[in-house]
């Protein structure tokens, strides 16, 4: 986990830490903290560490500037410098280095030791991947065991997020993922989460088998949709060649209680999107149309009674004869009923594509021109796009 580094400074309320250049970058995320005293040292800097500067490897050969050049260098997301015996400032040109990268640098005087601010940072940077995995844990409870309120309301509790809220479930997948996907799962839900921090409160986001799930509390349905449309925005920016990704966003819950259900209409959509039966453009629940019926029907066994007694011996005689009837019988209700419209979709005669439709009619003893019988089956065949 990181932590953008004008939080981290809140956390660990310092008021000898001052800030002397490199305002830009205060949203740089922190993942860690690091000692570096010369530029060799420096080379070992990963990338988004904080790192803390006593001098002591400071020379005439080895200046200041070589040092925080180094740094920057290395993808440090800021720099603590121990103002004393061997800096005694920050020379004008290291902080006009600093504002124009954006790096933030800090001083502090030197009766404080930098052991005591690595304690705090670490600390504090513990203390919040403690509460991502806690929240992280107890929210995958509440998706998956929602009848066990112990697995998870006190552990939500102590982070505000109480039982009585109104939450979403936000579900992503990446297709055709490159690399090893746990791996790139992980790492990406990382960036996501420290991404969105910047611009919003109460999330959390946690990958779990093949998706990466965000979890909202107390959005409106405006905040759900903002918030949800930056989650595919960042998503963009980090897919790489030849990889895209689906997207469903469940609707609002009325408790915690609820947040399975919201999970399952996620991803419902992310499956419809899939299989091409949406835009990848739609996924937010209230948009989904006539889909929004069956998406919210729990009990599995109604869906499957009204497949079965709607188109369940179409699709059977399909199966067992090698026909195309149920393609036919869809094509002809997507197409409003125009059989010319079917045959030069399917590459069919028109009398073809009376003989199967007619055929189909029989099987299911529907009247085609029935609008009710019609709209049972348009029901259906979304019905089989869920499945």
């Amino acid at each position: 986990m990181s932590i953008p580094l004008e939080r981290l400074i809140k956390k660990a309320s310092m008021p000898d830490l001052k800030l002397a250049a490199g305002s830009g970058g205060l949203q740089n995320d922190v993942t860690w903290v690091h000692i570096a005293e010369t530029p060799e040292a420096a080379q070992f800097l990963e990338g988004g560490e904080i790192t803390l500067v006593t001098g002591v490897g400071i020379s005439e050969s080895k200046p200041v500037r070589a040092l925080v050049e180094t740094i920057a260098a290395r993808n440090a997301s800021g720099i603590i410098i121990n103002i004393g015996p061997f800096i005694e400032n920050i020379p004008p040109d290291v902080l006009a280095f600093c504002d124009a990268r954006a790096l933030p640098l800090f001083t502090v005087p030197w009766r404080t030791h930098l052991e005591e601010i690595m304690h705090i940072f670490c600390l504090c940077l513990s203390r919040e991947d403690q509460r991502h995995q806690e929240l992280s844990a107890a929210l995958k409870n509440a998706i998956f065991f929602p009848k066990e309120e112990e697995l998870y309301a006190v552990p939500l509790s102590r982070y505000s997020f109480r039982t009585e809220d109104r939450y979403a479930v936000c579900a992503l997948q990446i297709d055709r993922i490159r690399g090893d996907a746990d791996t790139r799962m992980i790492a990406l839900a990382d960036r996501m989460e420290t991404w969105l921090q910047h611009r919003f409160s109460k999330f959390t986001v946690f990958p779990h088998d093949d998706k990466i799930l965000a979890v909202t509390d107390e959005y409106s349905d405006a905040q759900v949709r903002e918030f949800s449309a930056s989650l595919c925005d960042f998503t963009q920016s980090q897919l790489l060649a030849g990889e895209t990704f689906s997207v469903g966003v469940g609707k609002l819950t009325k408790s915690i209680r609820c947040l399975c259900k919201s999970y399952r209409q996620a991803n419902a959509i992310i499956k419809l999107q899939q299989k091409g039966k949406i835009s990848k453009e739609l996924y937010y629940y209230q948009d989904m149309g006539v889909y929004r019926l069956l998406l919210g029907v729990e009990d599995n066994d109604i869906l499957n009674d009204y497949f079965e007694q709607t188109l369940g011996k179409l699709v059977a005689y399909d199966e067992a004869n090698g026909t195309d009837l149920t393609d036919v019988l869809r094509c002809y209700l997507k197409n409003n009923g125009s059989i010319k419209a079917v045959s030069e979709q399917l590459f069919l005669h028109r009398n073809t594509v009376n003989y199967k439709l007619t055929r189909a009619s029989e099987i299911l003893g529907i009247d085609l021109s029935s609008l009710d019988d019609r709209l049972e089956l348009d029901l259906c065949y979304k019905l089989i796009d869920m499945r």
